[in-house]
């Protein structure tokens, strides 16, 4: 079989990661910037509070359902892990170990992120609006600068100790990288909450954020 380049894989799987006015105003549900915010720590952070209050408020717009599947919160590093199922394993016996390793860096490098909504302005009707979010990631370069220089693997064929490595370096980093990102939201159907569009969430941009201190860094090659 062939060997995985678990560099491309780390990609792929991150990557498949109205105006206020114009709706009744009720004190009970979230504003446009509360939604995003909402959504942010729900799927960034891994955030099981905030993914309930989301869901809570939206199931009149989905017919009862819940709108963030919860199970995801059980266990986050085995939800990823079945997000990589599908997605081949090397043949030498440390190949679930550094996907194991793998859905572990994704899920404590995304943990550390914090986003906060700064606006909102409306877009393409008086029932879609783009909120703007300001966010901090842990600026790793300089840690795995260090971690290239003292390991003589890369992610493109990594090894368990590298990746583990490659973690630390990003919880110890510190939340200084400053990324600027957008959501979108339309109104549900009944024209009384406010939803995040599926077509742009803006959390791509963060992730790719965290991703390409990698490539930065020259792990990456």
């Amino acid at each position: 079989m062939r060997k995985t380049d678990f560099l491309s894989v780390f990609l792929l799987v991150v990557a498949l990661t109205g105006y206020q006015s114009a709706l009744p105003a009720k004190a009970s549900e979230p504003t446009l910037e509360q939604t995003a915010e909402l959504y942010y720590r729900a799927w960034l952070n891994y955030d099981r509070a905030s993914a309930a209050r989301l869901n809570k408020k939206l199931r009149p717009e989905s017919e009862g359902r819940d709108y963030i599947d919860m199970t995801m919160f059980n266990d986050p590093i085995a939800w990823q892990l079945k997000r990589m199922a599908r997605l081949s394993v090397r043949t030498d016996p440390s190949g679930r170990e550094l996907k194991r390793l793998m859905a572990r860096l994704i899920v404590e490098s995304s943990r550390r992120v914090r986003c906060t909504a700064v606006g909102s302005e409306p877009a393409d009707g008086r029932f879609n609006a783009t909120v703007k979010l300001d966010c901090l990631v842990p600026d790793a370069v300089a840690e795995l600068t260090q971690v290239k220089r003292s390991e003589e693997a890369d992610m493109i064929n990594p090894t368990p100790r590298l990746l583990r490595s490659v973690i630390d370096a990003y919880a110890r980093a510190p939340l200084t990288r400053r990324i600027a990102t957008e959501m979108d939201l339309t109104a549900g159907p009944a024209k009384e909450r406010w939803m995040p569009s599926q077509y742009r969430t803006g959390v791509d941009l963060v992730t790719g954020a965290l991703i390409g201190q990698i490539k930065e860094s020259g792990l990456g090659r």
